[in-house]
């Protein structure tokens, strides 16, 4: 799979390089589609029978995973590379 580049922060010039991206798991992937349409880290806990706490800490793993500074930059990144349906 080929690299994106996806211009970041207040300067348009710098841009970040994301190759294909480490796999995510499957509550990963859960947690960051949740997210990604609005859901609190509360109701995500919820929804997947966890607790708060394990969401943030698979939607850092995916931040980690995809390079991103935020979670919004993390959403962004996977939709770009097609991960999130």
């Amino acid at each position: 799979m080929g690299s994106i580049m996806v211009a970041t922060g207040p300067h348009q010039d710098k841009t970040k390089r994301f190759k294909s991206p480490t796999q995510l798991t499957k509550r990963q992937k859960q947690c960051l589609q949740r997210v990604a349409v609005g859901n609190t880290l509360r109701t995500i806990a919820k929804q997947l029978g966890i607790t708060e706490r394990m969401v943030r800490g698979h939607l850092s793993k995916v931040r980690k995973k995809l390079d991103a500074r935020s979670t919004a930059e993390a959403v962004y990144i996977a939709v770009k590379l097609d991960i999130l349906e």
